[in-house]
């Protein structure tokens, strides 16, 4: 049993909902559905899931919107379920920031047992990060101030307003400053992530992480690129400061 865990199953399928929905209750998920790309987002906020079964295509707002959506304010595991089996299908999906990639039809027990899987690899990292080690860890560098406990950045006084996987990349790199991590080693560690073909996600985000920082601070100095490895948080002025 998985204890009070959600999940979400978003498909304009009547049949594949009510199927999927009663593996995963027999499995002791709380299980949600809804058949509108429209409504997906609304479900999505008013169950606040675990995890999220996505149809590709669906009235209204398709899946590759929705998952784009979400992973703007969530690193929520996510896992297409399409028609579309083409390898090309399967990369975009996984590119644009879904979990894993399975397609119909497909056997209910692999489809509980990746579930299972990224469960708990979402537990596990949970566990692991570490602003829930101390509540009152910080990372201090000139101009910007890291708060591992309250999961908050504040950049020349003013707070910014990150994602959960920007704040993670942010607090990743700053964790080691001046240690290169290449985007190999930010898939896996940020979103403990073990597909190939992603890594182009991890640019997308530090585009973001740094038009945001930028925004607030000027032109960014700490988040620097090395071509073709990956990327290292530099300081402007010497070394952080741990409280």
């Amino acid at each position: 049993m998985t204890g009070q865990e959600r999940v979400l199953i978003v498909d304009d399928d009547h049949d594949v909902r009510e199927i999927v929905r009663r593996a995963l209750e027999l499995e002791g998920y709380v299980v949600y559905d809804c058949a509108d790309g429209r409504q997906a987002l609304d479900a999505f906020h008013q169950y606040q899931p675990d995890l999220v079964l996505l149809d590709v295509l669906m009235p209204g707002m398709d899946g590759i919107n929705i998952c784009l959506a979400i992973r703007e304010e969530s690193d929520v595991p996510i896992i297409f379920l399409s028609a579309k089996e083409q390898p090309s299908d399967k990369a975009i999906g996984l590119r644009i920031g879904a979990d894993d990639y399975i397609g119909k039809p497909f056997d209910l027990d692999e489809l509980a047992a990746r579930v299972r899987a990224l469960l708990r690899r979402a537990r596990s990292v949970k566990a692991d990060l570490p602003h829930q080690e101390d509540s009152a860890d910080r990372l201090i560098f000139p101009g910007i101030i890291i708060d591992l406990s309250r999961h908050d950045v504040e950049v020349n006084g003013e707070s910014l307003d990150l994602t959960p996987i920007e704040f993670r990349l942010l607090a990743k790199l700053a964790s080691e400053p001046n240690r290169l991590f290449t985007r190999d080693q930010l898939m896996q560690d940020v979103w403990d992530h073990e597909f190939l073909g992603q890594t182009r996600t991890v640019d997308v985000h530090i585009r973001r992480l740094r038009k945001k920082l930028e925004d607030v601070h000027g032109p960014s100095q700490y988040i620097n690129t090395v071509r073709g490895f990956g990327y290292r948080f530099s300081l402007p002025n010497g070394s952080a400061i741990g409280e």
